[in-house]
């Protein structure tokens, strides 16, 4: 959903050109959006058209023939729509939703006849919006709970499977008001954001008060934590990301900043741990089941607080998680920062972006400041400015392309 709506905005933007054809297109003429420019989209097209009407127009609808969103089948109609097999041929350079149709000097775009100029011509037609619609509309099913809590799987054909745990972890069902709210705010349909935010809403009213934490499960129905563990890392790191991203976003929605600073103040003064955070028991705390182990997941908490202004406390995190990068190599799944060695089953590096993600806010906070004219070594540009955390990113990825390519 979120990529559909990034794409139907950069379509959006390319056309108002704010978005120039460099930025779109490399010097082969391929699309840098999506892999090819040939690929097996519900789209078909006729064998052949004639552009030379006597008329001097060109019908679109004989040159290609666009699917139509209402044709994908719903849990509530039936429709013989198909997927294309990967035998069918579709010729995305004749019609596509972002169209670029060149035939000869003659450039058409709709029903209007360009003749032989040399200038591009586009059009889109939002179709992108609409399917993003469409899957909204099909996922808003996983909040009809009691709590407003979302279940955490919804089959796209046939709504909320029956046999469906009522249980949901918190990044999951509080995951979802940015490509929500974005989808009301870009349809005017206010149902989507409505129900993410009674979501968001509905899992903070539920945090422990004396504390300000959140448990890692929730059971939907009845409102009650199925898993008291709290933490930033696996089943939770989002939630915490989201609440200060939705506000960034959508100010008018200035409860998530009040919510946000009371969570993120229960955090810093339940789950931290010198320059380490931990999992804790978020009615006791610090008093209760404590697990000192990093989480690769938790990598993208210092990028997080950049977005706050917290550059000192964000700066000494991320180079105490660097710190065991650089003692293994890679960054491990699940690593004991007491015992100093990987958990039983975290010593994986699944690729994850966090760690480098973080990095990169940390770098945009600090070259104004103490940035210089030499790049890190992949970089070939002397004028590109770079920071210490660049070269350690460079470094890390470095890294793992030499350990891991193939």
């Amino acid at each position: 959903l979120g990529g559909l709506l990034s794409a139907h905005q950069l379509a959006e933007a390319f056309m108002a050109d704010r978005v120039t054809v460099e930025e779109v297109w490399d010097s082969y003429g391929e699309i840098l959006l999506g892999n090819s420019t040939r690929s097996n989209y519900p789209i078909a097209t006729e064998s052949h058209t004639e552009l030379d009407r006597e008329d001097g127009l060109v019908n679109a609808d004989e040159t290609c023939r666009k699917f139509d969103v209402s044709d994908i089948p719903s849990p509530h109609k039936e429709s013989s729509f198909q997927l294309p097999c990967e035998s069918d041929e579709f010729h995305m350079e004749e019609c596509t939703y972002l169209q670029h149709q060149e035939k000869s000097n003659l450039k058409t775009i709709n029903s209007t006849f360009v003749g032989n100029e040399t200038t591009t011509h586009w059009i889109y037609d939002g179709f992108l919006l609409s399917l993003a619609q469409d899957i909204g509309s099909r996922l808003l099913c996983a909040f009809e709970t009691d709590t407003g809590i979302p279940y955490g799987t919804v089959n796209l054909l046939y709504g909320v499977p029956k046999d469906e745990t009522p249980v949901a972890s918190l990044a999951g069902a509080g995951t979802l008001t940015l490509e929500f709210e974005l989808l009301s705010r870009l349809t005017g349909e206010g149902s989507f954001g409505e129900a993410a935010k009674l979501a968001t809403r509905a899992l903070w009213t539920r945090r422990s008060l004396g504390l300000n934490l959140f448990g890692k499960h929730i059971n939907t129905k009845s409102g009650q934590w199925t898993e008291y563990l709290s933490g930033i890392g696996s089943n939770s790191d989002s939630f915490y990301e989201y609440l200060i991203k939705h506000y960034l976003l959508f100010p008018d929605d200035s409860d998530f900043w009040l919510m946000f600073v009371i969570v993120y103040s229960g955090v810093w003064e339940n789950n931290r741990l010198g320059d380490w955070y931990a999992d804790i028991d978020m009615n006791h705390g610090l008093d209760g089941h404590v697990r000192q182990v990093f989480e690769s997941l938790m990598a993208f908490y210092p990028g997080m607080q950049v977005l706050l202004g917290e550059l000192t406390p964000s700066a000494k995190t991320l180079n105490s998680f660097f710190l065991v990068r650089e003692f293994l190599g890679l960054l491990p799944e699940r690593f004991n920062f007491v015992h100093w060695k990987t958990e039983s089953g975290g010593d994986i590096h699944p690729l994850r972006p966090e760690l480098l993600e973080s990095c990169y806010f940390l770098h945009l906070a600090t070259i104004g400041l103490q940035g210089s004219d030499c790049g890190p070594c992949s970089k070939t540009d002397s004028n590109h400015r770079t920071s210490t955390w660049l070269w350690a990113a460079d470094f890390a990825l470095q890294a793992v392309s030499k350990l891991a390519w193939t």
